[in-house]
């Protein structure tokens, strides 16, 4: 098939160099177009996973046209505050793609939205009618180790059974597995809003609390994932998955995780903005935990932690008073 990738950065990068090697055909679209040039002449992107030597069957520009032409699958890799735009411009070209994948693990903070709902409102298509041709992509995909060729596991989200296996079949391959899912809804919460608990992952480990505060701290954590996200639609055992329950975990554990290296700064450093201007790359826990937090407030969800995060990212809360209100909540049984 022909895949136009839209967005250079580490994950975009990857997943086209990934399918290239799989004997597809992939157009990549950079913003920038010091990397499309860079990619072209010395098969490097310069600014993101720069160690990694790319496919020579790989096509790079910065003429979004020229990318989109021929397209038969369109992938979005782009932070969810940059997709309704992008999508807008694509759309403009290309009116609706055959089908449409999006790689982002956020949610767009103006509306609330999921990134497939983004989608479907600028192209024009009801959400699970036959004309609804969008896939996520989602799981504990750390960008660097899927181009190291590490072993890893993704999970494709979307209801049209015919197009999430064409896109399974065209991403797996002996390092990288692919399974598929019909609940686009509950694969598109785990991936987002695990980047709130991993924010709070890596303030535990900047701490030096243990082990055992990680295990009770994760295990609080996914238990509000799981409670947010089926009330918002998703169904409860997706969250046990790969996009929930797996990405948690890989998120959680990495100084390769863009959230957790936040908690972390956060945790020896409590001003947020110096992190967030002084890197390239967007972290996209930050938005989410703060439509995240409207969302337990609207709906009367307890959310705990969430809070705590909201308190010390927003509010300039310090996060040592925030883990010691939390260990100082009333006691109730577990499931509350």
């Amino acid at each position: 098939m022909r895949f136009c990738i839209i967005g250079a950065g580490s994950w975009g990068t990857t997943l086209a160099d990934l399918l290239c090697r799989n004997q597809q055909q992939v157009a990549l679209w950079s913003w920038e177009p010091e990397v499309a040039l860079e990619i072209m002449q010395k098969r490097r992107n310069p600014y993101f996973v720069s160690d990694l030597l790319l496919h020579e069957r790989m096509f790079a520009t910065h003429d979004l046209s020229e990318a989109l032409k021929a397209a038969e699958v369109v992938i979005f890799s782009v932070p969810s505050s940059y997709l309704r735009n992008i999508a807008k411009q694509v759309r403009e070209t290309l009116h609706c793609p055959e089908m449409i994948l999006n790689t982002a693990k956020g949610l767009e903070l103006k509306s609330g939205f999921r990134l497939s709902q983004v989608l479907l409102e600028v192209f024009g298509v009801k959400e699970n009618s036959p004309q609804d041709c969008i896939a996520v992509l989602s799981g504990p995909n750390l960008a660097s180790e899927v181009a190291l060729k590490k072993l890893g596991a993704a999970v494709i989200g979307c209801p049209n059974t015919c197009i999430a296996e064409k896109m399974q079949a065209s991403f797996s391959c002996p390092s990288f597995r692919v399974y598929r899912h019909f609940d686009r809804t509950g694969i598109e919460l785990g991936g987002a809003l695990k980047n709130v608990f991993a924010i709070g992952a890596g303030i535990v480990d900047g701490f030096e609390l243990g082990d055992n505060a990680k295990a009770a701290y994760l295990t609080r954590a996914l238990h509000e994932l799981v409670r947010l996200g089926a009330k918002l639609g998703g169904n409860n055992q997706t969250f046990y998955g790969l996009s929930g329950l797996g990405d948690l975990i890989a998120t959680s554990s990495s100084p390769l995780s863009r959230n957790y290296k936040l908690g972390f700064e956060l945790s020896k450093n409590q001003y947020l903005e110096p992190y967030l201007s002084s890197s390239r790359m967007v972290v996209e826990g930050v938005p989410t935990t703060k439509i995240a937090y409207e969302w337990g407030k609207k709906l009367n969800i307890s959310l705990p932690i969430t809070a705590e995060i909201y308190n010390i990212l927003f509010e300039g809360k310090s996060p040592f008073e925030a883990i010691k209100d939390l260990m100082q909540r009333s006691l109730k049984d577990e499931e509350g």
